[in-house]
């Protein structure tokens, strides 16, 4: 595709999007579409509109109908983002069951894998042993690899701008490298990229868009998590690039996954661990993931945001980089366990380590109380 009709694609998605957003803000609660604060997980002040999604959505429609040309491959994919968006909505408004959820992410999965022949065919020479074929395992190692970012990007939207940061940062650095020419993809990512830009403005309540505050969603987030799933694919794999719109010269390495998708991943693997070993449904939502840790150390949801995006950009430019000076992939990918390490011990570590200290100052504060 050419980069004047990409660049109106995107006009129209940024456009579309923040045009959904004030038109459907005034509308959510007549629809039943608020998230309304608790004393538990939602700590926001008042109520907010779901609607991220939803908006995100609409930009991207209107994109695919207005400057892309027609592809029956990239139709299918999106009847799975569709699919998503239409679950997630009613789970938003309804509270759906979490294995209705599971049964929609699994349904898109295989839309955007069997459909549309977007799939994991081989994971390069991760282990350095030579080249792993997946052969016959290909369909359903693909399926899993969705689902699990699906619910990576689903289950780590917990703070204002997160899910929707890290997942711009996984489509801006595949940008970043398609421009140099190494990689292609079905669908256009500044197109993605400019649809996320007007939810990203009003939950972060940037400038006047303070009073169109708003939520992504379960309809955004599992949209997100869809369309990351869909680029990554695309980028690492021959035959799954090769069937896109834009041909790639070449493609990434499949260990760079890890690293543009580090955090969503850790968290979520870590989460749901930790839940299974204590015996509780690893989708049972609580207060144990990275960006609630963080908020109770440095105090500040907004502090967290900015530090768990930084680390994420550093992953992603790190890997990048190293990937560019040829660094071998067995050696990105036994870094990338080294670092998955690290987190599981600090993630056991620090909440104890603050406990105690928070303890310490209290008796401190009692007994200064006691003597005065």
């Amino acid at each position: 595709m050419q980069s004047l009709s990409v660049a109106l694609g995107a006009c129209v998605a940024a456009g579309t999007s923040l045009i959904a957003i004030f038109a459907l803000h005034p509308l959510a609660p007549r629809l039943g579409l608020i998230d309304h604060p608790d004393d538990r997980r939602k700590l926001h002040q008042r109520a907010i509109p779901p609607i991220g999604g939803l908006s995100i959505a609409a930009g991207l429609l209107a994109a695919y109908l207005a400057t892309l040309p027609s592809s029956e491959q990239t139709g299918i994919a999106l009847l799975g983002a569709a699919l998503l968006v239409v679950v997630g909505g009613l789970d938003d408004r309804f509270n759906l069951d979490y294995q209705l959820r599971f049964l929609a992410q699994t349904g898109a999965a295989l839309i955007l894998v069997l459909g549309a022949g977007i799939e994991v065919t081989g994971l390069g020479n991760l282990l350095g042993f030579g080249t792993i074929d997946l052969g016959a395992f290909s369909v359903p190692f693909s399926v899993i690899a969705v689902v699990g970012l699906i619910n990576a990007f689903n289950m780590i939207d917990g703070i204002d701008g997160l899910s929707g940061g890290l997942a711009l940062i996984a489509l801006i650095s595949l940008c970043i490298v398609g421009a140099a020419g190494a990689t292609g993809s079905v669908f256009p990512l500044p197109i993605v990229c400019a649809a996320l830009l007007p939810y990203l403005a009003c939950n972060l309540g940037i400038g006047r868009l303070r009073q169109k505050k708003i939520f992504l969603g379960d309809a955004g987030s599992m949209l997100l998590g869809y369309l990351v799933g869909w680029a990554l694919i695309s980028a690492t794999q021959p035959a799954a690039a090769a069937a896109g719109q834009t041909a790639a010269a070449s493609n990434l390495a499949p260990v760079i996954v890890l690293w543009l998708v580090a955090i969503p991943l850790l968290d979520v693997f870590n989460v749901m661990s930790w839940r299974m070993l204590r015996k509780r449904s690893p989708f049972k939502a609580d207060r144990s993931h990275l960006h609630h840790m963080l908020t109770r150390v440095l105090g500040h949801p907004r502090i967290a945001l900015v530090v768990i995006l930084t680390l994420a950009s550093l992953f992603a430019a790190g890997a990048l980089m190293a990937w560019q000076l040829g660094a071998p992939e067995p050696v990105l990918f036994y870094a990338a366990l080294l670092v998955f390490a690290g987190y599981v011990l600090m993630q056991s570590h620090v909440p104890r380590v603050y406990s105690g200290r928070y303890r310490r100052r209290l008796q401190r504060r009692l007994a200064l109380q006691t003597v005065l």
